[in-house]
């Protein structure tokens, strides 16, 4: 270690003032100090000194400068009591006051909060808050430091005491020492084995200690010769500079060790300063000097073969294993100063002592190191050494052997400066010493020998110098960089090359070193030209194929392969030395060619281990059967050395080269072998050929058993493998190309390629083979090729084949084979599964025995294809109502999961009419027809009444979710209502739809349990179904919501005037979960409300058209009169109530007849009264009158069928069951056609009624849909159909039937299904 003056400046005093420099700061990026010198802040240009600022902000004496850590701005402090903040560019920009002087500056390196110590308070400032926070002290504050964390701050007082803060101010630990305390710093790097905050405490009564943040103390206490002033820490942290009244800069590392001094002066050093990332340190001492210090620190190293030693953070040495790259840290707690390293042996020279490290074990990569000596002198000396047993000094051009008990046995003088010393090995106590001399000598010393022995003398200076392995060349670098190789028995130069610094032969190797210069390496192997490659650094050792580089401080390991080398020698056929070569490291492809090498120039030797270095178990194979086989001949013939030639070269993948060698030694055979093995059958064919030509009698190896080398269970293949021979070929096929023909095709089925094994087969006329390999790989278009040549006897191959097709969806091959094998059933299954219908019903026509087996998956595949109404059509003529009743229930299903309520009424529509055509099932009795019959009719009106509901229901749910309706309040009001009266009534169920589905398709005895079960949950559940019912809807059809209803029902009641119906509404939504939008809405919906009278307006209030009954609102008998019982009839496009009463003729009038009647034109009706006379009332008496219009005062004029109502309402007995008017014959003439609405449902079914209605305002025009039998008004009807082009309700595109009289034939059922 040493030190540089970089530059000093003196600061001349100034008036009254002091040029004392008391503070220094620089910086965070290091390119600027600022000094408080006088009363002034100097800023100084770090790198060359230039005074850059010379600032005045100041009255008194400048005492203390601090600099932020982002660098964009400076403090500084002093007599005056101002702390005045600096912008970088030198511009004050703030400052504020305390009530004594400033004594100290930091910033907090995280928050950057300004501390400032004064003699009685702490001040903590930063910019985001407007006034200083203080809080006393009990001492003057004479130094500060803050943690690396920005979270605690040590102060350092003039009472000897140490106050440890926390970034507030509060006091966390208290350190009391006996004097002021100067200086302190806290350590802005943790180590890894301690990661806790270390501060230093530089105290006036002359020690150095060390503390925690807990006050806990660090170490052991430094006694000073000195009073210290300032300490400041290297930005790694390994090391702090430390300055006071002794007028010396010293260096100390972290753990307290004195390293030694940096510079002197001839004053105090009151202020010291590290610059930020690098090795330069400033000071500024009391008579005004400034003075910049680069600190260098030298290398300290020690090196052996592959272990190198280092000096690390000036106390500790680190071993590292250059191989495995092992690291050892020894910790001598102390300056090192010299390191030596030899095999086992470690010597460490401290200031007063030489401590000697021995590795524990044997093992040659074991890095414990023990301390076994200890040498207790202090020896100055420039080279240190060690051996087993010794230690050498080198001293100018002295050199000192000292034993390991520190005495001195012998002593060297030379005639020259030492300029290089190395150890060179040998036995314990008799080691070699290798010295390179100023004067050019190179000289050989034993420890044991008092004698030195001179080994080369030359004229130039010697800087590097290395001996080789076997101890017979020397390696010598000049100080005129050349390298000069010498032979120590001739004392002869045998060669020499320029720009080299440094030299290192092989380990292991006698001819070849390394020399590295001008940022080359260089690799010299015997006399060939050297290979060069860039490298930074000095070649320090050199072994097998890692040379040890030292670039600096640190020691790199590169990995150089011998190719270049090996290249050479095998190039001049050396292999002895290849093989040397080879063993110091080359890759794999460099051993592979080494050994092919040695092999075809026939080193058997050689190439045996160049293939065990690489494990080739083929190449070694065929070197043993080679050396079986001319292992005891001396010499081989030319035709041997052809074959193993060809031997070689077929393992080389040289194939062609291989059969000339083959051909060359006449064995035209192996050369067959080997491409047949290689399943190259042509030049397998080709060399045949030849070797018939050659030797007629060749051949007969492929056909017979005779001897030769295709004899026997297995042939030795040509790439040294051995394979199995396929049997002899047929009598017949007694020529080699068709038996190679056949081996192809056996071993292609063997190698995989089963498409050509089977082409073969189909050549061979083996048809079984070439199928079963046609299918196995699904090479149909092969395979149809086969199928075309195979006779229609061979049904087993063609079954084969066709599902072979089928499994491809090749249908049309798969037909092409039926039609060969005449199966039509198999045949219109395959038209089935290629969904080709046309052409299997043609077939099914032509064959009608198969035509039941295609209506279902005809079926099934319309269904999937969403052609649902063909789909209905082929499970009614597969006889499977069953399936398509749940197709359309799961298609209802879906549409309500889905909110598509309109397309669930019209599928709900469609389910009940599928319900009623269903066929009975076979077995059952009349009263078990009887009864099944009734519940599918109730089953009809219940599934009728769900389609209702959900129609109904899709307009509510469109009110609420769309932005925007078209529906007037009324019709929300109506259709809110109709469903509320609906669902809350005790005859509705919620039962699911399977369960009235199962009742249409069980057996009798099924049918017959099912019935009791239902009878008996029905009479369980009727107890339940009136505390449950009323207005508390607890079963809703799935997908219908109480609130939306409801939130409907309150909002359009509230706005009509129906405050009782919208009172009773809001009470039921407050019970029920609402979306959060809408609740703070209902709540003041709900109190407004109540200030409303309690009743609804009387014209909401609906009155029956047949009793003339005022109706509540809110009715629980499916929205019927309350008196009557006749149900409410309502458009369904509005849903307001139309004035239709519903009748039926006489039990004794056929509906046949009664619609005759009706039918009946008014002047027909007139003929059948012969006389004219008409009988009526007038004033409560009987009159009869001619036919000429009711006389004034008449009560109903003369309407008999108002008469027929009236007298039924008279009859009518609360409580009883709902029937609907009886009327006669005579009623039935005098009604007029377009007054009455028939609605005929036995077109769907035999089991449903026809519906008689009449309108009683014949002024209200009223379209019925003669599809679904729904009312609806006319204008909007055919408004609908406008838009639309079918009803609302069913889908029915026919309009013309909608009016009243009138029937059109041949019309749809019912809207075809979609989704």
């Amino acid at each position: 270690m040493r030190t540089v003056t970089l530059w000093q400046d003196k600061v001349p005093e100034r008036e009254k003032w002091s040029n004392c420099i008391w503070s220094i700061a620089f910086k965070p990026d290091g390119s600027q100090i600022i000094v408080a010198a006088g009363n002034r802040v100097l800023v100084y240009d770090a790198t060359d000194g230039d005074l850059v600022h010379s600032l005045k902000g100041h009255k008194e004496s400048v005492f203390c400068v601090a600099y932020s850590r982002h660098g964009k701005k400076f403090a500084s402090g002093g007599a005056d009591k101002q702390v005045i903040i600096w912008t970088h560019k030198a511009e004050g920009i703030l400052k504020y006051n305390h009530n004594e002087s400033i004594q100290c500056l930091a910033y907090n390196p995280v928050t950057q909060q300004l501390a400032s110590g004064t003699a009685s308070d702490l001040g903590l400032w930063s910019p985001e808050q407007k006034s200083v926070s203080k809080r006393k002290v009990n001492s003057k504050i004479l130094s500060m430091s803050w943690t690396n964390d920005g979270l605690h701050i040590a102060l350092g007082l003039f009472s000897g005491h140490v106050s440890i803060r926390d970034k507030f101010g509060e006091e966390k630990a208290d350190i009391v020492r006996q004097s002021p305390i100067w200086t302190l710093a806290w350590n802005p790097v943790q180590t890894k084995t301690d990661p806790t905050d270390v501060l230093v405490v530089g105290c006036w009564d002359q020690t150095l200690s060390f503390y925690k943040v807990s006050g806990q103390e660090y170490g052991r206490e430094h006694r000073l010769e000195f009073d210290p002033c300032s300490v400041d820490f290297f930005s790694s942290g390994d090391y702090f500079v430390l300055g006071g009244s002794g007028k010396k800069v010293q260096l100390w590392s972290r753990e307290g060790v004195l390293l030694g001094d940096l510079g002197e002066r001839d004053d105090w050093i009151w202020s010291v300063a590290v610059r930020p990332r690098q090795n330069n340190v400033v000071i500024g001492c009391n008579d005004g000097s400034v003075v910049m210090y680069q600190v260098v620190f030298s290398t300290v190293h020690g090196l052996y073969q592959d272990r190198y030693a280092y000096r690390d953070v000036m106390t500790d040495v680190i071993i590292q294993h250059l191989v495995t790259e092992q690291k050892v840290r020894i910790r001598c707690k102390d300056y090192v100063k010299k390191i030596a390293v030899y095999k086992d042996r470690l010597a460490v020279q401290l200031p007063d002592k030489v401590l000697i490290y021995e590795v524990s074990h044997d093992d040659p990569l074991d890095m414990h190191y023990k301390n076994i000596e200890k040498i207790k002198q202090r020896f100055m000396c420039s080279l240190l050494v060690v051996t087993t047993h010794h230690i050498i000094l080198c001293q100018e051009r002295k050199l000192q052997l000292y034993s390991f008990h520190g005495v001195l046995e012998r002593e060297w003088n030379l005639d020259a400066l030492i300029r290089y010393i190395k150890v060179v090995g040998g036995a314990p106590q008799r080691e070699g010493l290798l010295v390179g001399l100023k004067n050019g000598h190179v000289m050989k010393i034993f420890v044991d020998n008092a004698f030195p022995v001179t080994l080369i003398k030359q004229a130039t200076a010697v800087r590097c110098l290395d001996l080789s392995c076997r101890r017979k060349k020397l390696a010598v670098v000049d100080e005129t960089s050349n390298l000069l190789v010498y032979d120590l028995d001739s004392q002869q130069l045998l060669y020499q090359e320029p720009n080299a610094n440094s030299v290192a032969w092989n380990t292991e190797m006698e001819d070849m070193l390394a020399y590295s210069g001008s940022n080359m390496l260089c690799i010299k192997t015997g006399s060939f030209p050297p290979h060069m490659q860039k490298l930074q650094g000095f070649v320090v050792g050199f072994k097998g194929s890692k040379i040890f580089c030292l670039h600096y401080i640190s020691m790199q390991t590169i990995d150089v392969p011998q190719s270049a080398s090996l290249y050479r020698y095998i190039e001049k056929k050396d292999f002895e030395t290849a093989y040397r070569v080879a063993c110091l490291g080359v890759t794999e492809a460099d051993w592979r060619l080494l050994a092919l090498d040695a092999l075809q120039s026939l080193r058997f030797d050689i190439a045996r281990k160049a293939f065990i270095r690489i494990r080739d178990v083929r190449y070694i194979d065929l070197l043993n059967r080679i050396t079986q086989q001319y292992g005891n001949k001396s010499s081989l013939t030319h035709e041997e050395e052809q074959l193993v030639t060809a031997q070689v070269l077929a393992f080389q993948g040289k194939y062609s080269e291989a059969a000339q060698h083959f051909s060359r030694a006449k064995a035209y055979h192996m050369a067959v072998e080997m491409y047949t093995e290689l399943r190259k059958w042509d030049e397998a064919k080709h060399w045949a050929q030849q070797g018939e030509k050659a030797v007629p009698r060749a051949p007969a190896a492929l056909t017979s058993n005779a001897t030769g080398p295709m004899n026997g269970d297995k042939v030795m293949a040509s790439l040294g493998e051995e394979v199995p021979v396929p049997p002899p070929l047929m009598p017949e096929e007694n020529t080699v190309a068709q038996g190679l023909i056949l081996k192809q095709a056996a071993s292609s089925e063997e190698d995989g390629d089963l498409r050509a094994a089977g082409e073969m087969y189909l050549t061979a006329g083996q048809h079984r083979k070439a199928v079963e390999i046609f299918v196995k790989i699904s090479a149909v278009d092969s395979l149809i090729e086969v199928v075309r040549q195979l006779p229609n006897t061979e049904t087993q191959l063609l079954q084969m084949a066709v599902k072979a097709f089928r499994q491809q969806q090749q249908f049309s091959f798969a037909k092409e084979a039926i039609v060969k094998l005449g199966d039509v059933g198999q045949l219109i299954a395959l038209h089935m599964e290629s969904h080709r219908w046309d052409e299997a019903f043609q077939l099914s026509n032509q064959h009608p025995e198969y035509a039941a087996q295609i209506y279902l998956p005809w079926a099934e595949w319309l269904a999937f294809n969403d052609r649902f109404d063909d789909a209905l059509d082929a499970y009614k003529k597969a006889k499977r109502p069953d399936l398509s009743l749940q197709m359309i229930e799961k298609l209802t299903h879906n549409a309500v999961v889905e909110r598509r309520f309109k397309d669930a009424a019209n599928y709900f529509w469609r389910l009940s009419l599928e319900l009623v055509s269903v066929p009975p099932p076979e077995g059952l009795t009349p009263e078990q027809a009887l009864r099944r019959n009734q519940r599918l009719e109730e089953n009809f009106w219940e599934l009728r009444r769900r389609a209702d509901i959900y129609y109904a229901y899709s307009y509510i749910h469109a009110y609420i979710q769309e932005p925007f309706t078209t529906l007037l309040p009324e019709n929300v009001f109506n259709c809110a209502l109709y469903l509320w009266n609906i669902l809350a009534s005790s005859a509705f169920t919620a039962q699911p739809v399977g369960q009235l589905l199962q009742e249409a398709q069980t057996t009798a005895s099924e049918a017959e349990a099912r019935l009791f079960e239902r009878i008996k949950a029905e009479q369980a559940a009727q107890g339940q179904q009136g505390a449950s019912r009323g207005h508390l809807l607890r079963e809703v059809p799935l997908g219908i919501s109480r609130v939306y209803i409801l939130y409907a029902l309150a909002k359009q009641a509230q706005s009509l005037g129906a405050f009782k119906l919208a009172r009773m509404a809001y009470d039921k939504l407050q019970v029920l979960r609402v979306p959060p939008t809408w609740q703070h809405q209902i709540d003041l919906s709900c109190l407004a409300i109540r200030s409303k009278a309690y009743s609804d307006q009387d014209d909401l209030l609906p009155v029956c058209n047949w009793c003339m009954t005022t109706n509540p609102l809110l009715r629980s008998n499916l929205d019927s009169c309350i008196n009557c019982g006749h149900p409410f009839l309502r458009t369904f496009l509005g849903f307001d109530i139309l004035p239709l009463v519903e009748f039926y003729p006489d039990s004794d009038i056929p509906i046949e007849e009664a619609l005759k009647l009706i039918a009946l034109e008014p002047n027909a009706r007139a003929e059948r009264n012969s006389d004219g006379w008409r009988e009526s009332t007038r004033g409560g008496a009987e009159v009869m009158s001619l036919d000429q219009g009711p006389m004034p005062g008449d009560e109903g004029g003369t309407d008999l069928f108002v008469q027929k109502m009236l007298d039924a309402a008279s009859y009518f007995v609360p409580g009883e069951p709902y029937t609907p008017v009886r009327i006669d014959r005579e009623t039935l003439a005098e009604l007029r056609p377009q007054e009455v609405y028939t609605v005929d449902f036995r077109k769907f079914s035999s089991l449903l009624p026809v519906r008689f209605f009449r309108s009683m305002i014949p002024e209200v025009a009223i379209a019925v849909c003669s599809s679904c039998g729904n009312f609806f008004h006319q204008e909007t009807w055919e408004l609908e159909f406008l838009q639309n082009k079918c009803c609302p309700y069913c889908g029915s595109k026919d309009i013309d039937s909608a009016r009243p009289g009138q029937e059109k034939k041949d019309k749809p059922l019912y809207a075809p299904l979609s989704i």
